[in-house]
């Protein structure tokens, strides 16, 4: 089956930067699956996906403006430590959510005010993913009113290979 609207598409991935530096890796754990056709990945992921079908490899380079976008130096902002919860324990490079509902990294710590970049991490970023896709199939009626296709929970015994 075609890769098409409307199919749930379960893939293994490699995600690098341009600097080939890893950023995740589906190796040793359950395939990923979407929606296709729902905005559940990047739309030039879900383009290049278009019209493949199980078993097809595949690497796509996605420049950052129709990725994550480009960094954004508003987006950086310098906050006094004594508006950042815990600041004592933190150390840059930390993710941190503020009670105003701003998140980002911790580039900066000083005495009086630290530097928080609530860009995507992602911002800036050429990707390039290496893909496989290993089941396409129909997606139900039920995925398709969700956007997302349904998760089958199952019990797990801890033993190796259970989940």
């Amino acid at each position: 089956m075609q890769v098409k609207k409307n199919t749930v598409v379960s893939i293994h991935y490699t995600l690098k930067n341009s600097g080939d530096v890893l950023i995740q890796d589906t190796a040793g754990y359950s395939p990923e699956s979407y929606l296709h056709g729902a905005g559940n990945i990047l739309a030039g992921l879900e383009e290049a996906l278009t019209g493949k079908q199980s078993g097809d490899e595949l690497e796509v380079i996605i420049n950052y403006p129709e990725a994550f976008g480009p960094v954004d130096e508003e987006l950086i902002i310098d906050l006094r430590n004594k508006d950042i919860p815990g600041i004592d324990d933190l150390q840059p490079g930390d993710f941190i959510g503020l009670p105003d509902g701003r998140e980002g990294i911790l580039t900066e710590k000083g005495a009086d005010y630290s530097v928080l970049d609530t860009n995507h991490p992602l911002a800036g970023e050429v990707l390039v993913y290496n893909l496989k896709i290993v089941e396409v199939r129909p997606a139900t009626f039920q995925e398709i009113q969700a956007g997302i296709p349904m998760v089958e929970l199952k019990a797990c015994s801890g033993k190796e290979g259970c989940c």
